[in-house]
C-alpha cells in the first residue's frame, strides 16, 4: 500500500493546475503515454540516475526538488525537444502530461481513500498535500498562475469531483498500470 501511495505522488510528476477539469481523451492518452516515457526514459543514458519507472511505480521515494529535477534534467542533457516529441504523440506538452498526471493522481488517491484504514487515510492525504505543494512551488516556474497555486495550496482535499468520477471509471486499468510500472 506504502509503495502505491509513494507511486501516485510521482504520478504527480506534475505541474498542476488544481481542480482542473480533465477530459475522458486526455486520460486514456495519459495512461497511453505512461508505459512510453517510462521507457523512453530508461533509454536515455544521460537519464542514468533517474529512474523514472521506479518512481512512477512507487519503488523509489521521491519529493517535490526530485520531481522538478526531472524535467530540469532533461533540458540540462538537451533531451528536452526529444521528451516533447513523445508526449505530443499523446497530444501533450511535457507540461501538459504532467499537470494531467497530478490531476489523475489527486483522483485516483480520493477514489482509493475511501476504502483504507484512518491510518492509510492519513498518508493518502499527506500524498495529496505532497502532490499540491509540487504545484504550488513550481508556480515559481511559471507553469501555474499564482491565483492556480493559491487554490491549491489551500486544503488537501482540494480534489476536483468531476475528475474523481471520471477516474473511477478508470481504477481497473489504472491499478494494472501502476502495479505494471513498479
Amino acid at each position: 500500500m506504502k509503495a502505491l501511495l509513494i507511486s501516485m505522488s510521482l504520478l504527480v510528476m506534475s505541474f498542476s493546475s488544481f481542480a482542473e477539469d480533465i477530459t475522458e481523451n486526455q486520460l486514456q492518452s495519459y495512461i497511453k503515454a505512461l508505459p512510453a516515457v517510462t521507457n523512453w526514459s530508461q533509454n536515455q543514458p544521460e537519464l542514468k540516475n533517474v529512474d523514472l519507472g521506479s518512481m512512477l511505480s512507487g519503488s523509489e521515494a521521491t519529493n517535490t526538488s526530485s520531481m522538478m529535477g526531472f524535467l530540469d534534467q532533461i533540458k540540462q542533457h538537451e533531451l528536452y525537444t526529444e521528451f516533447a516529441g513523445l508526449t505530443e504523440q499523446y497530444g501533450f506538452t511535457p507540461e501538459q502530461l504532467i499537470a494531467v498526471g497530478s490531476e489523475v493522481s489527486m483522483a485516483y488517491l480520493a477514489n482509493l481513500k475511501g476504502s483504507l484504514s484512518s491510518e492509510n487515510q492519513k498518508r493518502v492525504d499527506q500524498a495529496v498535500t505532497g502532490l499540491q505543494s509540487f504545484g504550488a512551488s513550481s508556480a515559481n516556474s511559471g507553469t501555474r498562475s499564482l491565483a492556480g497555486a493559491l487554490e491549491g495550496a489551500k486544503s488537501s482535499t482540494n480534489v476536483n469531483e468531476g475528475n474523481v468520477s471520471l477516474v473511477k471509471e478508470y481504477m481497473p486499468q489504472l491499478k494494472q498500470l501502476f502495479a505494471m510500472l513498479q
